[in-house]
């Protein structure tokens, strides 16, 4: 996975890779190839839209999972606040369309489902949203370069970090960076203004460990995966996962390597099923307390979209009507959930491919009809190694 400091634009929820060396080298390279591309994009038409206005849902995914190459999409559709149905297709034949078992890195989707976790202690008393986070961690907070390995880390000294709240965390407001691949610095002052961070949350993360004494992935499953019966479900890579995980792949439906994620981390790290995830979201839309809590301060991220942020999740307002959603983006994984808080339907969508975000609008479209300016903003920027790869047929 790329260890980029993502930008908003470069879809800020992909994981650190371990190698780093080589991702930046890449990147370099992709920097000296666009005036290049940029020739050959200027003369490419746009993939041509299929109208899909007279195709019912199912015909709907199969489609476009063939248009983008997607080899396997899941899709647990809600109406009503109950679970309607759980979808599948393929567009990569002859590989067969995922089964009700089958498990996707889900990405930052990762982040609603802990963000729950931590409104359970909050309940509890366990938790104060408006506590700073470092009240929980006395010893101090010891910063991974890369998240998935202990060393190099080190211990942050900057005062600032003293003033992040735990709900700052859960609304990107702690001021701190997606990811940092050296020293822990900050790239706004805490509470000031909206900052996608998935580093934030790593911190909250090792607050809730030191207040349960329980690392991530056993507090994730007492607290939320067995309660819910998300039987197939988890924070950590393990060989219960690992039977129905199915390998991310390129834009083009090539295989990319996928890396097995051993240490549990809230920003990025869940394993899961589209029905599982449809019943943590069935379960979200019919607790009223929480939904009030998610929404009730959103911090705005685009007034000219509607868009704000709430507690753990994204929000898109209209005269109407609010809407939850969240995207996710690991290397050979897309991800996407969103849902009506007044209707109480939704979606969630996991596939295992690079393109899979071209598919999130067109079923927003089915399942929750009008018009959603979230997709036009530039949180779900382009990938330039998915232009490269579906305009160019150079797929890194």
């Amino acid at each position: 996975m790329s260890f980029d400091k993502e930008k908003v634009t470069m879809q800020p929820s992909r994981v650190p890779s371990t190698k780093r060396s080589a991702s930046w080298a890449r990147h370099i390279g992709f920097l000296l190839l666009i005036p290049l591309t940029s020739i050959f994009l200027s003369g490419c038409a746009s993939p041509k839209r299929t109208d899909l206005s007279s195709k019912n849902l199912h015909e709907t995914l199969k489609i476009l999972a063939e248009t983008h190459h997607v080899c396997a999409v899941s899709l647990a559709v809600i109406k009503d606040r109950k679970l309607d149905s759980i979808d599948s297709a393929t567009g990569c034949p002859p590989a067969p369309s995922p089964n009700p078992d089958s498990v996707f890195q889900a990405a930052s989707l990762s982040k609603p489902v802990f963000a729950y976790a931590v409104l359970k202690l909050v309940a509890q008393g366990k938790l104060e949203l408006d506590a700073p986070v470092m009240k929980y961690l006395p010893q101090g907070y010891r910063h991974q370069f890369d998240p998935l390995k202990a060393e190099p880390s080190d211990l942050v000294s900057d005062p600032r970090l003293a003033a992040i709240t735990v709900r700052m965390v859960l609304n990107h407001t702690s001021g701190l960076p997606n990811w940092a691949s050296g020293p822990l610095n900050f790239d706004s002052t805490p509470g000031e203004k909206w900052n996608y961070s998935g580093e934030g949350y790593v911190l909250l993360q090792r607050a809730v460990e030191a207040v349960t004494g329980q690392p991530l992935d056993q507090f994730m499953r007492s607290q939320v995966f067995k309660p819910l019966a998300m039987d197939h479900s988890d924070y950590v890579w393990n060989e219960g996962i690992a039977q129905n995980l199915l390998p991310g792949t390129k834009a083009n439906g090539t295989p990319r390597t996928t890396m097995a994620l051993k240490n549990p981390i809230a920003a990025f790290s869940l394993h899961t099923t589209a029905a599982d995830y449809g019943k943590f979201l069935v379960k979200l839309l019919n607790d009223d307390d929480v939904v009030k809590q998610l929404i009730a301060s959103p911090v705005s991220v685009d007034p000219s979209l509607g868009l704000s942020w709430g507690l753990g999740w994204g929000m898109e307002r209209d005269q109407d009507d609010s809407y939850l959603w969240q995207w996710g983006n690991n290397t050979g994984y897309r991800a996407f959930v969103m849902a009506s808080v007044r209707t109480g339907d939704g979606f969630v969508m996991l596939t295992n491919s690079e393109n899979g975000l071209e598919l999130a609008e067109p079923i927003a479209q089915k399942i929750l009809p009008g018009e959603h300016k979230l997709f036009q903003s530039s949180i779900l920027g382009k990938d330039i190694t998915n232009l490269l790869c579906n305009r160019l047929r150079l797929c890194l």
